[in-house]
């Protein structure tokens, strides 16, 4: 045989080698990344649904730095990273540009303060109430706010990328053009927020309530969405590409220009929902109602099947 034809089937079977790695390769990451079933493990309650005597364990609890020396007490006046301001009252605080980075801030109460343009990068703030308080601009990336009380807080411009808002109160939150990617909002409460372009990429948000929040231009891709409701939510220009959405309800939601491409849509409600040009291309278990408006893969039209009566 010549030698050229055999190098040439040599780079052929390299060449269909590779791409079959390839494909199985993309087939297990789309396989494992989400749990399956939908992982509800870790399901915190909100502040005050929770048992008082756990929470007075968890905030009496002492955590000593990763070095194992003591924090040291957090003094108002000249705030220091790592530092312990538990049993401080924080509110109306006034510490615009601070850095507290690492600080200890667990059942603080830090209402109607002005954090503008500060770092909190780290820190804990488990069982904190910083309802009213302003922290735009500022870093609260990789920070533990489980269970926290952030009732109508800002924190639009802000960086809180991996950090933990599981049974967190969101309500009124406003966080236009935030970092949320690779956080975990399970089952927090996210009532009437505003999250305008903020992108909420990789996170995990298993039965959250954005119940009428306006997430126009946000970005939902690869998100854990199982049992989320949006029930009546401005989703305009939002993108959901390859996100897990089980069972969510997006009754009445506003849908326009949205992108649900390569998204896992089993068992979802969209009655009554708003479409325009809303595209579905290669989404998986596209519920009855919203297949009969799908033209080229995208639907226009309001969904009028409901099926939680199916």
């Amino acid at each position: 045989m010549n030698i050229r034809i055999i190098k040439l089937l040599l780079f052929v079977f390299t060449v269909i080698l590779f791409q079959s790695c390839t494909n199985f390769t993309e087939e297990v990451e789309k396989s494992t990344l989400f749990p399956d079933p939908c992982d509800t493990s870790g399901m915190y309650y909100l502040a005050n649904f929770t048992n008082k005597n756990l929470i007075k364990s968890i905030i009496n609890k002492k955590e000593l730095l990763p070095n194992g020396k003591e924090r040291n007490k957090g003094l108002v006046a000249i705030p220091q990273d790592f530092d312990d301001f538990r049993g401080e009252n924080l509110d109306e605080i006034y510490w615009k540009a601070v850095h507290v980075k690492g600080g200890d801030f667990r059942g603080v109460k830090f209402r109607a303060a002005k954090c503008q343009n500060s770092n909190f990068s780290g820190s804990d703030l488990r069982f904190c109430d910083i309802r009213w308080s302003y922290f735009m601009n500022s870093n609260l990336s990789n920070c533990d706010c489980s269970r926290s009380i952030m009732f109508r807080t800002y924190v639009t411009e802000s960086n809180l990328e991996n950090s933990d808002f599981r049974g967190a109160n969101m309500f009124g939150v406003k966080g236009h053009r935030a970092n949320f990617r690779n956080c975990d909002f399970t089952n927090a409460l996210m009532k009437e927020s505003e999250f305008l372009d903020a992108d909420f990429t990789g996170s995990k948000a298993v039965n959250v309530r954005f119940i009428i929040t306006v997430l126009t231009g946000a970005k939902m891709d690869s998100t854990d969405l199982c049992y989320a409701d949006f029930t009546g939510a401005g989703l305009e220009e939002v993108t959901f590409t390859n996100a897990r959405i089980y069972k969510a309800q997006f009754r009445g939601a506003h849908l326009q220009g949205a992108s649900f491409r390569g998204a896992d849509l089993k068992g979802s409600n969209f009655f009554a929902a708003e479409f325009v040009d809303t595209d579905f291309t290669d989404a998986k278990n596209i519920p009855k109602g919203v297949k009969e408006l799908i033209v080229d893969g995208k639907a226009t039209g309001v969904c009028s099947l409901n099926t939680n009566s199916i």
